[in-house]
């Protein structure tokens, strides 16, 4: 129907198109795999379940809610790449590649 406008007339978006901001398209793996984080400050590898992934990044379920460093690589197979952390919720996730992230998948 009609959307909302600013006042330059440009339509603002609705509230659902702001909420996904992926660079990539996500591909849900229903817990399937799993994957290491190695915090960079030193602290124990954590192993993590997969919730999804991109090419940029991955959605993950860590065992408990224990404190992540902003900086962690990322142990899939043999492979390592460096990460952030871009969010947390409890035991949710988000991991930024930041390092050759095409080559991951």
């Amino acid at each position: 129907m009609f959307g909302c406008y600013n006042r330059d007339m440009h339509r603002i978006p609705h509230a659902a198109e702001l909420a996904d901001r992926r660079d990539a398209p996500r591909a849900e793996v229903e817990r399937r795999y799993s994957t290491t984080i190695v915090p960079c400050d030193g602290s124990a590898p954590v192993i993590c379940t997969v919730l999804d992934y991109s090419v940029t990044g991955m959605r993950i379920e860590l065992p408990d809610s224990r404190a992540l460093p902003h900086q962690v690589q990322v142990l899939i197979g043999n492979l390592s790449h460096n990460a952030r952390v871009a969010w947390r919720d409890g035991t949710m996730a988000g991991i930024n590649f930041v390092d050759e992230h095409h080559s991951i998948f």
